[in-house]
C-alpha cells in the first residue's frame, strides 16, 4: 500500500496531519490518522468484546461494541485511514451508544491481526472490511440486513468501494473521503505543504507540473527511453528554479535518482504498488457503482484533500443517476479530522458532525429492510 507524509497548520504542524491520514509512495513519519480521543462518553450503554475473524489467510483482530439491550441490531465496519491503524475504539462506542453495534480491528500486520497492509495497494484492503461484514452476519445479535460501513480519509475511498462491490453493504458513511484519485490528492498535500514554507503561488504549479510529469512517467506503462529522457530532462531544468531545495526536501524525494525503463520493469521496483495500482484509482467510478444510501462528510479547513473538486465529483455522479440516495455536508472550521479549527474549541470533535451522522442513520435505519 502507499506510505506517507509529514505535517499542518505552521510547517511542522502542518506535515504532521498530512502524515497522519493519507497515502505516500515513500516512507513514512507519523502514520495514523488525526486521532479520535480513546473515550466513551460520561455513561456509555456499550458492551465490548474481542473478537478475531478470518480475511482470505489472515486472522485480524479486533472489538465488538454492543448497545445494550435486545437485537437483533444495525452494524457498522469501521475502515481505517492509511497506515499502522489500530482499531478505532472512540467511534466504535460512538456508533453503539446510537444503538448500532460496531466491529473495530487492527489493521493487516498491526495489534493482534496477522499480515502486511504494506505489501498490498490498499484497495484490497477492502477484502477485510467485507470479511468483517461475513463475521458479523455470523452473529445472533446483529440484523445481518442493516450492516454498513464507516471511514475516514483513506477509509473514505474504501466505504464505497466495499459497497460497490458487495450488496452486503446497506449504508455509507464517508468521511473526508476524497473525490480524486491518490495522485491528485498528493498533489494537493505537496502544493498546501509548499504553501505553508511561504512558496509563491505561480512556484507551486510549476512544481506541481513537474511532479505530475514525473509521475505520469514512472506510472506509465511503456517507460520508453524516450520518456525516460524527457523525465531526466525536466528534473536537471528544475535545479535552477528558486522553489528546487523546498520540493527536493519533500518525502516523495522528487529529486532522487530517475528510475530507468529498465529499472520499473521489475515488479519489485521501489513503491511499485503506489505509480502502477494507487496512484490512478478512480472514485468516481467506484460512486457510479454505489447503489446504498451514502453520506458524504467534510470539512471546510482540511489541508489534505481538495474538499470542492470532491464535493464536485459527488455531485456529478448524482447528476447522472438521480437515483443515488447520497448526501453531502461540509462543516466550516472543520479540518480533515472533523476537529474544529476555531480558537475557542480548537482540537474538539464537532459536535455537528457527531449530531449529523446520528439524525442520518436514524433516518435511514428506520426505512432500511429488516427494520422493526
Amino acid at each position: 500500500m502507499a506510505r506517507f507524509l509529514r505535517t499542518l497548520g505552521s510547517g511542522a504542524v502542518l506535515r504532521t496531519i498530512f502524515a497522519l491520514a493519507f497515502v505516500l509512495p515513500v516512507a513514512a513519519c507519523g502514520q495514523r490518522t488525526f486521532p479520535l480521543p480513546d473515550r466513551a462518553s460520561e455513561a456509555p450503554a456499550v458492551t465490548e468484546e474481542a473478537v478475531h475473524f478470518a480475511s482470505g489467510k489472515m486472522t485480524l483482530a479486533g472489538t465488538l461494541v454492543l448497545p445494550v439491550g435486545p437485537g437483533p441490531h444495525p452494524a457498522v465496519v469501521l475502515f481505517h485511514g492509511s497506515g499502522p491503524q489500530e482499531r478505532d475504539m472512540f467511534m466504535a462506542r460512538w456508533f453503539a451508544e446510537q444503538g448500532v453495534a460496531a466491529l473495530a480491528y487492527d489493521k493487516r500486520g498491526v495489534g493482534g491481526s496477522s499480515g502486511d497492509s504494506r505489501a498490498v495497494p490498499f484497495m484490497e484492503l477492502c477484502d477485510d472490511g467485507l470479511a468483517g461484514i461475513e463475521y458479523l452476519k455470523s452473529r445472533n445479535e446483529i440484523n445481518e440486513k442493516r450492516i454498513g460501513v464507516w471511514g475516514l480519509s483513506q477509509g473514505g475511498w474504501l466505504g464505497p468501494l466495499a459497497a460497490s462491490r458487495s450488496s452486503g453493504v446497506s449504508f455509507v458513511i464517508a468521511v473526508s473521503g476524497p473525490g480524486v484519485s491518490p495522485g491528485e490528492q498528493m498533489i494537493v498535500y505537496y502544493a498546501n505543504e509548499l504553501r505553508t514554507e511561504g512558496v509563491a503561488e505561480h512556484d507551486v504549479r510549476e512544481a506541481n507540473t513537474l511532479r505530475r510529469d514525473i509521475w505520469h512517467y514512472l506510472s506509465g506503462g511503456t517507460h520508453s527511453d524516450a520518456e525516460y529522457e524527457k523525465a531526466k530532462a525536466e528534473l536537471e531544468k528544475a535545479r535552477a528554479k528558486r522553489w528546487y531545495i523546498k520540493v527536493k526536501a519533500q518525502q516523495d524525494d522528487l529529486f532522487g535518482s530517475l528510475q530507468t525503463p529498465a529499472e520499473l520493469s521489475k515488479p519489485q521496483h521501489r513503491n511499485v504498488n503506489w505509480y502502477q495500482h494507487e496512484m490512478n484509482y478512480d472514485p468516481v467510478a467506484t460512486l457510479r457503482a454505489v447503489r446504498q444510501p451514502a453520506l458524504f462528510l467534510f470539512g471546510d479547513k482540511d489541508q489534505l484533500i481538495p474538499v470542492a473538486e470532491s464535493v464536485a465529483a459527488i455531485r456529478r455522479v448524482l447528476a447522472e443517476d438521480k437515483n443515488h440516495d447520497f448526501a453531502i455536508r461540509e462543516f466550516p472550521n472543520d479540518d480533515h479530522g472533523m476537529r474544529l479549527t476555531t480558537s475557542e474549541s480548537y482540537g474538539e470533535i464537532d459536535p455537528e458532525y457527531l449530531k449529523t451522522m446520528r439524525e442520518w442513520l436514524a433516518a435511514h435505519l428506520q426505512n432500511a429492510p429488516g427494520s422493526p
